[in-house]
This record gives C-alpha cells, sequence and structure tokens, in this order.
C-alpha cells in the first residue's frame, strides 16, 4: 500500500509516519509534503497512491486546494484539530477523519477501512465536504477563555501580539504587554489560528501580523523578526521560511 502524507508541521509528520509503520511496516510512505503546490506537482506525476493522509491547512494554503485542481481519484483521510466542525462536515461515505492528536487505533481502523472499501471520492464529493464545513462553522479561533481569579476572562485573538512557548508553558503576549498562559500547544494554535494573521515564525514563535516593525537579512539566507514594542525579541527566520514570510507579509 502507498500512502501520501500531506501535513506542514514536521513533529505530527513525524508521528503520523511512525504510528503507520507501526500499523503496517510494508507500507510506502511518499511525503511528508508541506505545501500545496508541491503537492499539485506530486499528484499529478506518475506515482501510484492509495490513499491520501491529508492536514487540512499545509503552509501556503488549504489541502483541499490541491485535491481539487488535480481531480479526486483516491482515497482521503483528513487530519484536524477542529473537532466542533469535523463532527458535522465530514458526515460524508468519500471521506474519513482523525482528530489530532492522532489516535493510534483510529488511524488503524481508518486505513482498514480504506482497504475493504473500493468507494472512492469525487470532484462534487469534496465541493459537498467543503461546503458543509462552511455551513457547519469552520472557521479559526476567535478568543480564549482564561482562568481568572475564582472564575474565567476571555482573551480576543486580536489583542493577541504574539506567542511564545518555553519549557512547553505557552503564553499570549497582549498589545496591552500583558501575558496569559493557556493550556494549548503551538501546533494547535498553528492550526486554529487564521493563517491570513498569524505566522509560525519558529518552534518558539507564532506573531501577529501586526505586531511586525521589519525583517533584517542574516547569515545563510536566513531573517530577524523585529517586533513593535518588543526592542529585545529578535526572532530568527530559518532560510526555508524566509521565502514563506516575505510573501506572508508582501501581499
Amino acid at each position: 500500500m502507498n500512502i501520501l502524507i500531506l501535513e506542514d508541521e514536521q513533529r505530527n509528520a513525524d508521528r503520523l509516519m511512525r504510528l503507520v509503520r507501526e500499523i503496517d511496516p510494508s507500507v510506502n510512505i511518499a511525503g511528508p509534503i508541506t505545501n500545496v503546490k508541491d503537492a499539485v506537482t506530486h499528484l499529478k506525476g506518475h506515482f501510484v497512491t492509495d490513499l491520501i493522509l491529508a492536514d487540512i491547512r499545509l503552509s501556503d494554503g488549504l489541502s483541499f486546494d490541491a485535491l481539487k485542481e488535480v481531480g479526486i481519484n483516491t482515497p482521503v483521510i483528513f487530519t484536524t484539530a477542529y473537532d466542533e466542525y469535523a463532527i458535522k462536515a465530514f458526515k460524508f461515505n468519500s471521506f474519513d477523519y482523525l482528530l489530532k492528536p492522532i489516535d493510534r487505533e483510529e488511524l488503524a481502523d481508518a486505513i482498514d477501512k480504506v482497504r475493504k472499501s473500493f468507494h472512492y471520492p469525487t470532484e462534487s464529493s469534496l465541493r459537498e465536504l467543503i461546503d458543509a464545513m462552511a455551513r457547519n462553522n469552520y472557521k479559526y479561533r476567535e478568543r480564549f477563555l482564561i482562568p481568572y481569579r475564582d472564575g474565567y476572562k476571555a482573551v480576543s485573538v486580536s489583542d493577541i501580539n504574539y506567542i511564545f512557548t518555553e519549557n512547553k508553558i505557552v503564553k499570549l503576549f497582549l498589545r496591552n504587554g500583558e501575558s496569559e498562559v493557556v493550556a494549548v500547544s503551538m501546533d494547535e494554535l498553528e492550526n486554529q489560528l487564521n493563517p491570513d494573521l498569524f505566522f509560525r515564525a519558529n518552534r518558539q514563535y507564532i506573531v501577529h501580523v501586526d505586531s511586525i516593525r521589519r525583517l533584517s537579512n542574516y547569515f545563510g539566507g536566513k531573517l530577524v523578526l523585529h517586533l513593535r514594542g518588543n526592542i529585545d525579541s529578535e526572532i530568527v527566520i530559518s532560510k526555508e521560511k524566509a521565502s514563506l514570510i516575505k510573501s506572508w507579509i508582501d501581499r
């Protein structure tokens, strides 16, 4: 069995590949492919793919974009962190979905289901899925409910300047200078936040587009990101992400 993995977060991809190999060591894995452009190139090539495991959001757009462009002729299992809409939106026989973090037994059952089924998705079924997701509140996170004193308080996503993690503690740094600890991982936040507004600069930082003051060149093709109101915050952008962040800002 040949499985193609579309996933832009390396840790998620590594875990998914490990689970697949544990379930069936004979499986051939292609990928992970991290962006829509490369996914289209791969799917249009002369590669036999029996199953696609696709994160909904890739680094440059939605995996739906790649699937629509090449046409659907392969079973697809989507991976997502959005259980609030996925349960309703994926009620189609042509598609399956797995909630992150991926459970080994659920993944094994999904792969077994593909092996036993001869029902393949179509372009119309993909369109139905996208329409269903839109009807069932396919949207990005808008606020956080934070424990506060003897109750809770709401923090709007629009108030976030940047997000930082250290020693597995994730903090939201707000425009008013305050910070809040949240019990959500950086990988989950990367999927939950609107990619038009937030960018995963590196493993430690997610930044809001309005927080960016300037970019400066660094050795080896890297960049340094300087944030507004945070003179000491200099965030190194890898060579691989340098072109992505410039394209993200310049639009």
